[in-house]
């Protein structure tokens, strides 16, 4: 064998390696994304629905921890409702601390108060920000 050749397969081998381990990391990413989505949350149209209601765990716990598909509203903030930021659709409130059971939540220029585990259902144009405390959209 000639040196070229040699190089020619050297070459071969960290490209076959290089791609392996590409589709491992792509196939390990994707697992981990996957266990993090919130269940039957879909898009369509450009507006969220949910049939889950994933706030109470297994054993009737309040869970109040991130998943993919949450929005955090930070007191004081104003969010505007539409397909590029939040997307219109019904939601389920959580308090973002375990000590607050209300939460003040200005919709649209009107206060009101909502328990941790309330519904509310948001249309494309509206303004919301929380109020009293930071607070959890699912």
């Amino acid at each position: 064998m000639t040196w070229s050749e040699i190089a020619l397969i050297c070459v071969g081998a960290v490209l076959v390696v290089v791609v392996l381990a590409w589709i491992i990391s792509a196939i390990v990413k994707h697992k981990s994304t996957s266990e993090q989505r919130v269940d039957d949350v879909y898009v369509s149209n450009g507006t969220r629905f949910t049939k889950s209601k994933d706030a109470v765990d297994q054993k009737g716990n309040i869970n109040i921890s991130l998943n993919k598909g949450d929005v955090v509203l930070e007191r004081g903030q104003v969010y505007e409702i539409s397909k590029e930021g939040i997307l219109p659709g019904k939601y389920t409130v959580l308090s973002a601390d375990e000590n607050v059971e209300e939460i003040n939540i200005r919709i649209g220029g009107l206060v009101k108060s909502y328990k941790h585990f309330s519904s509310i259902v948001l249309a494309e144009g509206d303004e919301i920000s929380a109020v009293s405390a930071n607070a959890i959209l699912r």
